[in-house]
């Protein structure tokens, strides 16, 4: 009798020798590249503890990642992405370092998603470079320059970039008196309030349940209104798996709740959460263009977009990204823009390969709390991004069958 054969598990797949000689061409070439700019290769492990990628990732990738106990008893993962990682061996050898850091590397990435009826990928490849060490716009610019010039080169020259701006964001809510439960819960749900899966009444009703919204003694949170410790870790553990998230540091989420109970009692007006929400609501639509964009985000926002800073710091981004050579009809600013992980503080953006959008090609953003979420000295600026080795691939295929085509 004969057995049933063993099949490939969904989101794997076998590589030819031809496909796998494309692969090493961008791999060798894009690591070429990023030296060419000054970024050395580093080298970091396949399996990580898993507290480095659920302490601060956060969003969907914690839902994503491949955990299990190693025969020693710790609990690993298979990374999912390569910040973590990079930012790990960072602090580990920060003593040896001096001024910006800058790194790239590649290698696979494993993630169980599912994206519809179809299975995506849960094992692909990563390339990608971080600069740690350098805030500002020039930085943001940098990066960003080096992922879009690094697909011209590769031979995608149509590409467009989709801008966000996380630290915008929270800038606008910093205008609000709100508590660091309300602005948790607001940031956490950008995304949902971008793609329509929610809306500000049902966040409203959300934030009713959660305490967030219940009347209010003078002296603090009234009897009848009050949040337990239990209710507050779990309002803590809802809002740090979504992306956007503010930064968390190393409490955990016992600590984290306790002084969020402490934040919501001092007395914050209902009303002035209902606005951010509003606001936020708005925000989220804004897309287009870059000078398109900027107004609609002061329309948005009103007189806080200036005051707050948030106008200014896009629009120095944009102009350094102009400075750069990288042409205005590739850029689309996007304020409601999140990547669906929880340690981005500042500039996000996603990659395409042509003004259609379509698949992304990767992407990437600055994350400044990252360094002593994981135990370094000290806010370290860093921003980074990566490339989906694949997607690039599909999309220079595309084009050279486009050209035949022609």
């Amino acid at each position: 009798m004969s057995r049933r054969p063993i099949g490939r598990l969904p989101g794997m797949r076998d590589v030819t020798a031809a496909q796998r000689d494309r692969m090493i061409g961008l791999a060798s070439a894009t690591a070429a590249y990023f030296e060419e700019q000054g970024y050395q290769a580093v080298h970091t492990p396949l399996l990580e503890q898993t507290e480095l990628f659920v302490r601060k990732s956060g969003g969907d990738l914690v839902n994503s990642l491949y955990s299990f106990q190693d025969p020693g008893g710790n609990t690993v993962s298979l990374r999912p992405e390569f910040t973590s990682s990079v930012i790990r061996h960072y602090v580990e050898v920060a003593d040896t370092l001096s001024g910006p850091v800058r790194w790239q590397y590649g290698g696979p990435v494993f993630r169980y998603e599912t994206d519809g009826p179809e299975v995506s990928l849960r094992e692909f490849t990563q390339l990608g470079a971080e600069l740690v060490g350098a805030r500002g716009a020039d930085a943001d610019a940098e990066i960003i320059h080096l992922a879009w010039s690094g697909l011209a080169r590769a031979g995608l020259t149509r590409c467009t970039l989709r801008i966000g701006h996380l630290g915008a964001v929270n800038a606008l809510l910093a205008e609000h008196d709100l508590s660091d439960a309300a602005k948790l819960f607001i940031v956490g749900n950008l995304r949902p309030l971008k793609e329509g899966t929610t809306d500000v009444d049902e966040l409203k009703r959300r934030a009713q349940g959660a305490g967030l919204l219940r009347e209010q003694a003078e002296d603090g949170i009234g009897e009848a209104g009050s949040m337990d410790l239990r209710a507050a870790q779990e309002l803590v553990r809802r809002v740090v798996q979504e992306p956007g998230a503010a930064r968390m540091g190393q409490r955990t989420p016992e600590e984290i709740a306790s002084r969020l109970l402490r934040k919501m009692r001092r007395a914050h007006d209902p009303a002035v959460f209902e606005d951010a929400l509003e606001m936020v609501d708005e925000l989220a639509r804004v897309e287009g263009s870059p000078g398109v964009a900027l107004t609609a985000l002061r329309n948005a926002a009103g007189g806080a977009a200036v005051r707050c800073g948030a106008y200014d710091d896009l629009s120095r981004l944009l102009d350094a990204l102009g400075e750069r050579g990288v042409p205005e009809d590739a850029l689309s600013l996007d304020v409601g823009l999140a990547r669906g992980i929880a340690y981005y503080t500042g500039a996000i953006f996603e990659m395409y390969a042509g003004p259609g959008g379509g698949p992304s090609l990767g992407g990437g953003g600055r994350y400044d709390g990252l360094v002593r979420a994981l135990g370094g000295e000290g806010d370290v600026p860093a921003m980074g991004f990566a490339y989906n080795m694949e997607g690039v691939l599909e999309a220079l295929a595309g084009a050279a069958e486009a050209a035949v085509a022609q």
